[in-house]
């Protein structure tokens, strides 16, 4: 196992299951590499400090911003990404291997250690090899963010087969084997935390993404369950629901297209300030970093006895839900 990525060259190379490793990172990931000494500072330290986190869909947005906020806490961070940027029955372009490079140069020039792996969240041996390799080199897993996941926007009766199985696959077969693969660990580490993202339209229905919202309320669901399955070994397990994110998740034509149908060239801030004018405090959208903020806090001493929570971040929104 090498500091800049784990290496197991036996597994098959479909991209739309379990993913291999590349063999050698590219020329613009060695570059980056080569700037990371003289751009790492000095290891940070604070409440996470001695702690390893374990980041799905860690190569950009929301995993991204909070694996950047526990690096600065002190943690070690793994990062876990599917890295290929076209998987099929998905509408928009996902990270590449080179924004999986990127993102762990980002996390050590903060000063903190840093191991990425190339991997499926759909496959569990896939995240039980990462988190053994986690374990190997950093001695424990200790908090779990349950994060990668794909989108789809249209109405129901247009999701095809493919589609409404990826979705399920990914978004709450994906958060299930994330947990199955590290409840292991963090038992053995005495407890820990799992930190599921989920999303604003876990808490209502929707009829452009009516079928992405029954992945979140299904993801709602499975973590108070997990709550209860494991909070006996100390494993706190929590929710983080937000509204709409700048993201490429949402950031894209075919998401956009479809929240603003008519529109010529829908923009995210146009869609964000149309968001605005129904929400109780005039905000539509939310950036990485302030979600990354809600996450942190189910990581903190202040939530060490709680569990089976939903917090909403929402711009407000939330409020019009049923209590």
């Amino acid at each position: 196992m090498t500091k800049d990525t784990d290496i197991n060259t036996d597994r098959p190379a479909d991209p739309s299951r379990r993913l291999a490793l590349g063999g050698a990172l590219g020329a613009t990931a060695a570059a980056m590499i080569g700037a990371r000494a003289a751009n790492a500072q000095a290891a940070p330290t604070g409440e996470l400090t001695g702690k390893t986190a374990f980041i799905t869909g860690g190569a950009r947005g929301i995993g991204l911003a909070s694996a950047e906020a526990m690096a600065r806490a002190g943690a070690n961070i793994v990062l876990f990404d599917i890295a290929t940027p076209n998987l099929p029955h998905v509408s928009y372009t996902l990270p590449s291997e080179a924004d999986l490079a990127a993102a762990q140069a980002r996390i050590e020039a903060l000063g903190a250690e840093c191991m990425t792996y190339r991997g499926d969240v759909r496959s569990l041996e896939d995240q039980q090899a990462a988190m053994r390799q986690a374990v190997d080199r950093f001695g424990s897993v200790d908090i779990v963010l349950a994060n990668a996941g794909v989108g789809y926007a249209g109405a129901i009766a247009g999701a095809t087969a493919g589609e409404i199985s990826t979705l399920y696959e990914v978004n709450v077969g994906g958060y299930m084997k994330t947990t199955q693969a590290a409840v292991p660990h963090l038992r053995a580490a005495g407890g820990g935390r799992i930190i599921y993202i989920s999303s604003g339209l876990a808490r209502t229905g929707n009829d452009i993404f009516g079928v992405y919202g029954s992945t979140k309320w299904a993801v709602n669901g499975f973590a108070k369950s997990a709550a209860i399955a494991y909070g006996r070994d100390n494993i706190m397990c929590n929710v983080v629901a937000p509204g709409l994110v700048r993201t490429p998740f949402a950031d894209n034509a075919a998401v956009l297209g479809q929240m603003m149908p008519g529109a010529d060239n829908p923009t995210f801030d146009a869609v964000s300030a149309m968001i605005a004018q129904g929400t109780p405090i005039g905000v539509g959208h939310l950036e990485p970093e302030e979600v990354a903020e809600s996450v942190m806090f189910f990581t903190s001493h202040a939530t060490r006895s709680m569990t089976g929570e939903v917090l909403d971040v929402s711009y407000g929104s939330a409020a019009t839900s049923i209590a």
